[in-house]
């Protein structure tokens, strides 16, 4: 059952049932792989990543544009009230996260959108791992990542950055939860 606090916000934004069926896979296994840290003796504030993982997309409410949906989906849940914890992984969801260096290369404002807590590096990898509604491998986020490539070299410096931090956070997190990706 959802939050009824998440359907108010997914209501009033208007998202689309496709980016809700996304979040809700998100949060599926962010939460699968929360309880399973948390087993192994981790603390994970689990309402954080459910909240995160229903939440992250909710920019998408207004832009599609991958560089500008997690901003606007941060904008959007400060404007609402959401703690700030939730509004952190909204904000560094975006792939494996980018440096200010690299935020402002791309003409974002000049901000380290890196995860750096275990909610928002658990709600990230998650992510990266869902395709539409379809949880998939990580071999097949390292495809997606040379699809970019293919399409826009341009952009290879941050996928080439991107796959070293996916493979950190992955490393992290199948370390922490005895779970393969």
């Amino acid at each position: 059952m959802l939050p009824k606090l998440v359907e108010e916000i997914w209501d009033k934004y208007g998202l689309e049932n496709s980016v809700r069926e996304h979040c809700k896979k998100v949060a599926e296994l962010a939460m699968k792989i929360a309880e399973r840290a948390e087993k192994n003796g981790a603390r994970i504030d689990k309402e954080a990543i459910l909240l995160g993982a229903l939440l992250h997309d909710i920019g998408r409410s207004v832009t599609h544009d991958p560089f500008q949906h997690f901003l606007k989906s941060a904008e959007i849940l400060r404007k609402e009230g959401i703690d700030e914890k939730i509004v952190r992984i909204t904000e560094r969801h975006f792939s494996a996260g980018i440096t200010a260096k690299e935020a402002k290369e791309l003409g974002l404002p000049e901000k380290d959108y890196i995860p750096l807590t275990i909610e928002e590096k658990i709600v990230s990898f998650a992510d990266n791992l869902v395709f539409g509604s379809e949880i998939r491998d990580f071999k097949s986020f390292l495809e997606r990542l040379d699809k970019i490539d293919s399409v826009n070299p341009g952009l290879r410096w941050l996928t080439e950055k991107t796959r070293e931090r996916a493979r950190k956070m992955k490393e992290e997190i199948e370390a922490l939860t005895g779970m393969k990706f």
